[in-house]
């Protein structure tokens, strides 16, 4: 399974990740978000929350991508069925999402930055099913504390929450699947799937913290 999946790192991610974004755990890199996130400069509620929608959204998109390219090279039936499913839920989010900045009167526009390319800069780009996984579970992990954070803000339109509330279910839906997959594979390779998950978890506080900084919501880390 590991050889299906290094193509990944040599074609897909060349694709999915920018090229600076394939290196490994860089402190510089992770201040420089922080920084970055500390010196904007305020905006307006309702151009803030279309910000916050459009990374939204953008992040499905890319989460359908990456899986998308996932299942071309995957041989196991129940992880094709699964991870199909599960991208085609992703790009539906992007749908979703898409429909309700337009409602609340705003625009879909081109957003580079992402949770996954977020999480690729700071310890570099998933090759492997076992990496592509492990960085989902990290990450649709911090996507359900910041729906449900965005959802706890006063006056939300009801158009976004109705949309973070539906998306929410499905996330909790990856969570559980995503888990029972990489427990499995602990019992034969318990090392390996921890040294993986913990990779990725090591950035998770970064990453939250920063977006609930640049983005005005705060507790998701």
């Amino acid at each position: 399974m590991g050889i299906a999946y290094v193509l990944l790192r040599r074609t897909g991610s060349e694709l999915l990740f920018p090229a600076t974004y394939r290196g490994g755990l860089v402190a510089n890199t992770l201040r420089a978000i922080v920084r970055v996130s500390i010196t904007r400069g305020p905006m307006s509620i309702i151009n803030s929350e279309i910000a916050l929608l459009n990374f939204y959204r953008a992040s499905e998109l890319h989460g359908g991508l990456i899986l998308g390219q996932v299942v071309r090279r995957a041989t196991d039936p129940r992880v094709i069925l699964t991870l199909t499913r599960q991208s085609a839920e992703e790009l539906t989010h992007a749908l979703l999402l898409t429909e309700a900045i337009i409602t609340i009167g705003g625009s879909p526009a081109p957003v580079r930055s992402t949770w996954q390319t977020r999480y690729a800069q700071a310890v570099g780009a998933p090759g492997t099913l076992l990496e592509v996984l492990a960085m989902t579970q990290i990450v649709e992990r911090c996507v359900y504390r910041h729906f449900t954070l965005h959802l706890g803000t006063a006056g939300i339109h009801p158009a976004v929450a109705a949309t973070l509330r539906r998306i929410s279910r499905d996330e909790r839906a990856h969570l559980e699947w995503i888990k029972a997959w990489l427990d499995e594979q602990s019992k034969a390779n318990g090392h390996e799937v921890r040294a993986v998950i913990r990779r990725y978890a090591l950035a998770d506080q970064w990453v939250c913290e920063s977006l609930s900084s640049e983005y005005g919501l705060k507790g998701a880390a």
